[in-house]
């Protein structure tokens, strides 16, 4: 599963290009059990799989789009790619943004993509806008 992973992370032009990568929930949680590849900055870390049901749930909220993983670092090492940000798609409130995912807890919510809309990214449903949810 990870070299599929890394596959589609450089097949959107990483790490030349200006946005970062994209990927599915799927994609970046299934067969990750490397707790340093998000949050790895909590002190008490929720787990891997924690993260995964979170999202799947904010996810599967009627007012959500979707929900992607930005991809910030590969190594070339046998650990997993490396992520600090995720991106909700939603036409909720930011507030109500930041109560779904603070038992996760962010260091930051915020409104935009951080380095543009990456290429792969789907066009924003009526009323719905883009959260960034980051861990420093």
């Amino acid at each position: 599963m990870r070299e599929i992973l890394i596959k589609k992370i450089y097949e959107q032009g990483y790490p030349d290009e200006k946005t970062a990568p994209l990927v599915s929930l799927e994609e970046f949680f299934e067969g990750n059990k490397d707790e340093d590849s998000i949050g790895c900055n909590l002190m008490e870390h929720p787990g891997i799989n924690n993260f995964y049901k979170v999202l799947l749930q904010i996810r599967n909220k009627p007012n959500v789009q979707d929900v992607f993983v930005e991809i910030m670092e590969v190594e070339e090492d046998d650990y997993w790619p490396f992520s600090e940000r995720v991106y909700i798609l939603a036409s909720a409130s930011f507030d109500e943004i930041k109560n779904w995912v603070s038992i996760l807890e962010p260091s930051e919510v915020e409104e935009g993509y951080m380095f543009g809309k990456p290429p792969i990214a789907p066009d924003l449903q009526s009323n719905h806008k883009v959260f960034g949810v980051w861990w420093d």
